[in-house]
């Protein structure tokens, strides 16, 4: 009886259907050699009549000390972090964004930015870009 079930079991068939998603579209910025690492994933293409959909693209990232990310042309970000933080804007304004654990903050594409970690541990954030 063991004999018969290890062969049914060897002979049996399985599928698996994978999820194929582009990696084109990630927006990554690496301004410090070594210095960020991200992945994250796009959103695709609705094809809607007459309608313009903002199209969202996560990325999760990592800043090691000294490294910096600049934002996607002509976008609005929002940031969320995830291992507390707090980075500096190297332009206008030069404000400090806190990006401590489930915080948020709206990045305006109209207030352009270059944020840099200047602590001594790596910040981990999730950005979101949204296209208009």
């Amino acid at each position: 009886m063991r004999s018969m079930l290890v062969l049914a079991t060897l002979f049996s068939t399985a599928i698996a259907v994978a999820q194929v998603t582009s990696s084109a579209n990630l927006g990554c910025t690496v301004v410090a050699p070594s210095g960020m690492r991200c992945n994250g994933i796009a959103v695709p293409d609705a094809k809607e009549e007459g309608k313009k959909i903002p199209k969202l693209f996560v990325t999760d990232m990592t800043l090691r000390p000294g490294a910096a990310v600049e934002p996607p042309a002509n976008s609005d970000c929002l940031l969320i972090g995830i291992k507390g933080g707090d980075l500096l804007n190297e332009k206008p304004p030069f404000l400090h964004v806190d990006l401590g654990r489930d915080s948020v903050t709206l990045m305006p594409r109209e207030q352009p930015f270059r944020l840099r970690n200047k602590g001594s541990e790596n910040v981990e954030f999730r950005m979101i870009e949204i296209r208009r």
